[in-house]
């Protein structure tokens, strides 16, 4: 019978075996890291534009707070939240299932509690101070539409390298200017990278 052109186990030299073992044991869990973490998205890269104005936000930042935890899924949920550039305002996300977001877009919901099941990116928070002097907060009686893509998600999210969230959509809002209040909507838009604490 020919001989394997494959070597066995067997006719390894023993630094060589040595050498593969350890090699496999660090790729333990790996991840493809070649394809993990934000890549180029910029540290301000989401904007929310309403009534001709684009506000940027940036800084964004995700850490594990049990703020919209499903019960029973063994799983603690994932806040994602950045500022306005130049200001305090917030857009927070909060992801109810980080372990199973890919690289496929989800809707965007509103923030309910408890979340559904199926909930896999709820819109907590979206507020700016406008230009005119006037300010918009989401309207909680209202759901967005639209979906968030999560770019560079490995390890549910915990690798530490971060990762890239990417919207698409719209928000109600509710427009405050002095006493005078009114309703608008503002449009997501844009890709930004998400840094792990």
């Amino acid at each position: 019978m020919p001989r394997s052109l494959f070597p066995s186990p067997t006719d390894l030299d023993p630094r060589a075996a040595f050498v593969a073992a350890a090699l496999a044991l660090a790729c333990v869990g790996c991840s493809g890291d070649d394809s993990c973490g934000p890549g180029s998205a910029p540290a301000a890269g989401i904007t929310l534009t309403v009534v001709g104005e684009t506000i940027t936000y940036g800084a964004f930042t995700a850490s594990v707070n049990n703020d919209c935890t499903i019960t029973g899924s063994g799983v603690i949920s994932v806040s994602v939240h950045g500022t306005q550039a130049g200001g305090s305002q917030a857009l927070t996300l909060c992801l109810p299932r980080p372990d199973l977001l890919d690289v496929e877009p989800v809707p965007l919901v509103p923030s309910r509690v408890p979340p559904l099941t199926d909930d896999r990116a709820m819109l907590i928070d979206t507020s700016a101070a406008l230009a005119t002097g006037c300010s918009v907060q989401k309207d909680s009686t209202m759901a967005p539409s639209g979906t968030a893509r999560f770019l560079g998600y490995c390890d549910g999210g915990e690798h530490p390298g971060g990762y890239a969230v990417e919207l698409a959509g719209t928000v109600p809002l509710v427009r405050t200017c002095g006493a005078n209040m009114d309703n608008v909507t503002g449009t997501l838009a844009g890709t930004v990278a998400v840094t792990l604490p």
